[in-house]
């Protein structure tokens, strides 16, 4: 998961420990019940947000289980079709993987 803001939030401590502590608290917790926090952008792609300004659009697989498909500034109002649209061809991508076996899930316990 920490692997989507390494590039993002370089030089920006207090941005990268908004976001680790977001990740963190939705595997523990789930997705915040907020919609400051997380939202439904399509029927199966959501967002979480921080005070910060990133936005990591996401979907559910299989026991809940939150896959992350980018992290991100706020876009601007015109550009959040196409983050929908990279979200949502994430997704297929990876159910398809997902139906190959192509896809290891490997748990770390923190």
């Amino acid at each position: 998961m920490l692997e989507l803001v390494d590039g993002l939030l370089v030089g920006s401590e207090r941005d990268y420990d908004q976001v680790v502590a977001l990740l963190k608290r939705t595997a523990a917790h789930g997705p915040p019940r907020s919609e400051r926090v997380s939202r439904k952008l399509t029927d199966d792609i959501y967002e979480l947000k921080t005070r910060g300004g990133i936005r990591i659009p996401y979907f559910y697989d299989e026991g809940r289980m939150i896959i992350c498909t980018e992290a991100l500034r706020k876009p601007k109002k015109t550009e959040l079709r196409s983050v929908i649209t990279r979200a949502q061809a994430e997704r297929q991508r990876y159910l398809e993987a997902k139906r190959r076996g192509d896809i290891e899930v490997i748990r770390e316990d923190s």
